[in-house]
C-alpha cells in the first residue's frame, strides 16, 4: 500500500473549530440542518489516516488538534475590504495558505471557491504541491459571463489555473463541472458530490388543497439571494388576486432590515412573517406549513446550488427557482426554472401552481425520487475526494462512505483501478455525479 498523503485544505468562512468542539465524537453539532463540510473532510481524514491542516477564515480565531486532523480558524487580512485592497487581500491570503502548506509539508492542497483568486494557487505547484479545486461556487453566474475588465482579466488567470495548475476539481452540481471542463479544455478529471443531510425530524409538507398558499424562502438574508425581489413577487400576486397567499422568510443577514423597511414601505407586511434566524427544528416546522420554496437567486452571485433546495426535495416541497442556482440540473422535474432577474417569471411560476394541482403535486411527487442523493453517502463530498486521489495518484478508493457518517458497516477499499466512474447517472442533466465526463 502507498504512503499516505499528507493533506491541505481550506475550509470556507465557517467556525469549523466551534463545530468539531460542540460535535464531540458524533459528525456534526446537533440543531445543524446539513451536515457541515468540514466535519465530512475530519471524518474522511480520520477513516483514511491522512494527515491533515484544515483551515477556515473564519474571524474567531482558534485551534483544535488530535493525532490526526487540526483544523485552524484564521481570518484574512483586509477582509471586507473592496477595489485594490480586496484584490490584495487575495493575494495576502493565498500567499499565506501556501506557506502554511509548505510547512505542513503537504501532498495535496484542496482549495474551496472564494478562499482566493483561482489563478493565485499556482504557487502550491511552485512547491510540488498538487490542488484540488473544491467549487461550492460557479466560477461565473450561469448565463452572466463576466464583462467588466477587472473581472475578465481575473477569469483569464483562473483559465491558466484551470489548464495548467490545477490536478482535479470536485463541485456541487453538474454547471460546476461544465465550467470547468470549459476553462481547462477538458484537461482535468472533476468529480461531482452533493451536500449531505440525515433525514430524521424532516416532515413531510402538508399538500397544497385550498386556502392560503405559502412560500418559503430560506437562506442568507442578502441582496443577491434576491431577498428584496420577494417584495415585487407579492406586489404582482396580490394584484392578480389570485388566491391569498404568504412569504416566510427564514434567515438572518444583512438584508433583512432592509427587507422589513421596503415590505413597510409598499404596504405588503400582511403577506410577509419575517422569521431571522431559526433553529433546526423550528425551519422544519416552518417548511412542514409550507407548500413550495422560492430561490430567487440574481445574477451578481456564483451560486453552485443552494443547499435549500436539497432541504426542499428532503422536505417535499416543490422548488421556484432562477437559472442562477443550477437546480434543475440537480433536483430535475421536483422544481421550476425562472429566467434569472425576471420577476415576472417567479410570479407566472406561482400562479401556476396555483391554477393547475395536477402541474402542482406532479412537482411536489417527484421531490421523493430527487431527495435520495442528498442521503447517499457515496455522492458526499468525501466520496469526491477519495476519487479524486484515485484519479490523481491511484490511491485506493472505499467501497462504501456511510461509515464516515456513523452509519453501516466498517469502511473497505477497492483496489485502484484508475479513474472511478459512476454506473448511475445523475438527476436532469445527465451528467455523472460521481466521475469525469
Amino acid at each position: 500500500m502507498k504512503a499516505q498523503p499528507r493533506v491541505f485544505a481550506t475550509l470556507g468562512p465557517g467556525d469549523v473549530v466551534a463545530t468539531r468542539r460542540a460535535a464531540g465524537v458524533k459528525l456534526g453539532a446537533e440543531g445543524l440542518t446539513s451536515i457541515p463540510y468540514s466535519e465530512q473532510f475530519v471524518a474522511y481524514c480520520r477513516e483514511r489516516k491522512i494527515q491533515a491542516l484544515g483551515i477556515s477564515a473564519n474571524v474567531r480565531r482558534d485551534i483544535l488538534a488530535d493525532q490526526i486532523v487540526t483544523l485552524e480558524n484564521c481570518p484574512k487580512l483586509l477582509e471586507g475590504t473592496s477595489g485594490v485592497a480586496f484584490h490584495v487581500s487575495q493575494l495576502i491570503y493565498a500567499a499565506y495558505l501556501c506557506w502554511r502548506a509548505v510547512l505542513f509539508r503537504a501532498d495535496y492542497a484542496i482549495i474551496d471557491s472564494g478562499t482566493t483568486h483561482y489563478f493565485l494557487l499556482l504557487t502550491f505547484r511552485l512547491f510540488g504541491i498538487r490542488v484540488i479545486a473544491n467549487l461550492h461556487n460557479v466560477l461565473w453566474p450561469r448565463g452572466f459571463p463576466p464583462k467588466r475588465l477587472t473581472a475578465r482579466v481575473i477569469a483569464f488567470l483562473d483559465r491558466l489555473f484551470f489548464t495548467y495548475g490545477a490536478s482535479a476539481a470536485i463541485g456541487v452540481s453538474p454547471e460546476c463541472e461544465r465550467q470547468v471542463a470549459a476553462v481547462s479544455r477538458g484537461r482535468i478529471p472533476f468529480f461531482q458530490y452533493r451536500c449531505q443531510f440525515r433525514e430524521d425530524g424532516f416532515i413531510e409538507a402538508s399538500p397544497y388543497n385550498g386556502g392560503v398558499f405559502r412560500l418559503c424562502f430560506s437562506g442568507r438574508a442578502k441582496r443577491y439571494k434576491g431577498l428584496l425581489d420577494l417584495v415585487e413577487i407579492a406586489i404582482s400576486l396580490r394584484q392578480l388576486n389570485v388566491t391569498p397567499f404568504i412569504i416566510e422568510v427564514c434567515g438572518d443577514g444583512p438584508a433583512l432590515d432592509e427587507l422589513q423597511a421596503l415590505i413597510a414601505k409598499r404596504g405588503v407586511a400582511d403577506s410577509f412573517v419575517l422569521h431571522g434566524a431559526l433553529s433546526r427544528n423550528e425551519l422544519l416546522n416552518v417548511y412542514a406549513r409550507s407548500h413550495a420554496m422560492i430561490v430567487p437567486t440574481r445574477s451578481n452571485f456564483c451560486e453552485g446550488v443552494p443547499a435549500v433546495c436539497a432541504e426542499a426535495a428532503l422536505a417535499r416541497l416543490p422548488v421556484i427557482a432562477s437559472d442562477a442556482t443550477n437546480s434543475l440540473d440537480v433536483i430535475g422535474e421536483a422544481s421550476i426554472q425562472v429566467p434569472t432577474d425576471e420577476v415576472d417569471g417567479f410570479v407566472k411560476a406561482i400562479v401556476q401552481m396555483f391554477n393547475s394541482p395536477r402541474y402542482y403535486f406532479s412537482l411536489r411527487n417527484h421531490c421523493a425520487a430527487v431527495a435520495h442523493q442528498f442521503l447517499d453517502r457515496n455522492l458526499s463530498m468525501p466520496a469526491a475526494i477519495d476519487r479524486a486521489l484515485n484519479a490523481i495518484a491511484g490511491q485506493e478508493v472505499l467501497t462504501d462512505y456511510s461509515a464516515l457518517f456513523n452509519e453501516g458497516p466498517p469502511a473497505r477499499f477497492r483496489p485502484s483501478v484508475g479513474l472511478i466512474r459512476s454506473d448511475q447517472p445523475s438527476v436532469g442533466s445527465g451528467c455523472s455525479p460521481l466521475g469525469h465526463t
